[in-house]
């Protein structure tokens, strides 16, 4: 298997015919695309570091990173995922014939030999595969820990009094004015800007919903229509709740979901969650990923909890024993 580590922009855009055929043969998530990543990389200050593997002339692994101080207090330069805005799951691409850990294997044992052999590398946020096998490399540790939850629809179903409680503030809501529910409303840009605009106001803007990037970030999700979820709630004509998200395989990730400050007495929010758990079936999904965060009704609608954490793997240091230290001491304050 050979490796290859570029930099800059001209290396990752030179993967992309590659990448293309490799995210389509891997029927990949849109959080490793190479529309995604493209995206983040123009996004970020620091060029790109491209970790890419093939077997003869076909590409079968693709690691998009990115050098980046450990912490605010840390400055110790570390290898991180490139997608680290709005990303919740970090991926490796990988071709489907090849185990994760093999390609992964390579790659770290590769970069190890390389200019980058003194960077620590940290995963924040791997999903799943690729925190399994990071953790099964040497010198690894895991670090910030968090629940994933999931609704499972062939799992235990929405507790009795969560989901009553649902469908009464259902029929209170109806009692308000003309009431319309759309599990599955289609791509539609004033509903998206809608969704971005009560994140921003909500939570904050960055660079997913704040004005100055809207035209990139509409650009960016017109190219996943066919893996877009929108949802919403209309009262008389008007967004009252939504959902933007993305379908990948059978499950949907719960992304954005936003509600107005209309009826929040209400929790329209949670009215359309409820909505769309009872259509999965119509919706083709077979579990709803809630993603990172500790929101307090994912413990009410999720049936399935895994803990999980970000990786770190230390570097070659050396005889530089600050590196050692730094690196130390940043674990024991975040493990």
């Amino acid at each position: 298997m050979l490796i290859k580590v570029e930099q800059g922009l001209p290396a990752l855009h030179s993967l992309r015919d590659a990448w293309l055929t490799l995210q389509h043969e891997a029927k990949a998530s849109p959080f490793i695309s190479y529309d995604w990543c493209a995206y983040q990389a123009s996004l970020n200050s620091q060029p790109p570091v491209m970790v890419s593997a093939w077997m003869a002339d076909k590409c079968v692994g693709i690691l998009p990173l990115v050098v980046k101080p450990l912490s605010k207090r840390f400055s110790l330069p570390v290898l991180s995922h490139l997608c680290q805005r709005f990303t919740d799951y970090q991926m490796l691409l990988c071709d489907s014939a090849y185990p994760v850990a093999d390609i992964l294997g390579a790659m770290h044992g590769y970069i190890q030999r390389s200019e980058y052999q003194a960077y620590p590398l940290l995963l924040q946020y791997p999903d799943m595969a690729l925190r399994d096998a990071l953790l099964n490399l040497s010198g690894s540790a895991a670090c910030h820990s968090w629940q994933q939850t999931f609704f499972r629809l062939q799992g235990a179903p929405v507790k009795a009094k969560v989901a009553r409680e649902a469908r009464r503030r259902k029929r209170k809501l109806e009692q308000t004015g003309s009431i319309e529910i759309h599990t599955q409303y289609g791509f539609d840009e004033a509903l998206i800007n809608w969704v971005l605009d009560q994140s921003a106001a909500r939570h904050g803007a960055n660079s997913l919903t704040d004005a100055q990037h809207r035209e990139a970030t509409l650009s960016l999700l017109a190219g996943f229509k066919d893996k877009l979820h929108l949802a919403c709630i209309k009262k008389d004509g008007a967004f009252l709740a939504a959902h933007l998200g993305f379908v990948h395989s059978d499950y949907l990730y719960y992304y954005v979901p936003v509600t107005s400050d209309d009826e929040r007495n209400l929790s329209p929010g949670i009215i359309l969650l409820h909505e769309i758990i009872s259509d999965m079936p119509d919706l083709a999904l077979e579990a709803i990923d809630f993603l990172r965060g500790e929101e307090s009704y994912k413990a009410d609608w999720g049936n399935v909890f895994k803990d999980t954490s970000g990786v770190f793997i230390h570097g070659q240091y050396g005889i530089n024993i600050k590196k050692r230290l730094l690196s130390k001491m940043w674990l024991s304050r975040n493990s």
